[in-house]
């Protein structure tokens, strides 16, 4: 038997309360029902709180290198600076006129 998602968990939590605010037999201990009907909104709620924090598996995927957008500095946009590579030595005359 495979463990319960969180969803799926949340769902027999919901139904199980829903079925004991539907019970009618009057030799229940109503104090102890009133208990478990507490302790299972609580869980409810806990759960709730924890599936909207989680990331969502598909976004927790990385993204192809090709779904990136550029940083701006790498993009040819209308600007009108072109950002140099620092790896690519510049050449010989404008090192010459850096002297």
């Amino acid at each position: 038997m495979s463990p319960q998602t969180s969803q799926e968990l949340l769902t027999s939590l919901r139904v199980t309360l829903q079925k004991l605010e539907l019970s009618t037999d009057p030799d229940q201990d109503q104090a102890a029902l009133a208990d478990l009907k507490t302790i299972l909104l609580n869980r409810i709620a806990e759960l709730e709180v924890a599936l909207t924090l989680e990331p969502e598996a598909d976004s927790a995927s990385t993204p192809a290198p090709a779904d990136l957008i550029p940083p701006a500095s790498m993009s040819n946009g209308s600007s009108g600076k072109s950002a140099s590579d620092p790896a690519t030595p510049l050449p010989a005359d404008k090192l010459e006129k850096l002297d």
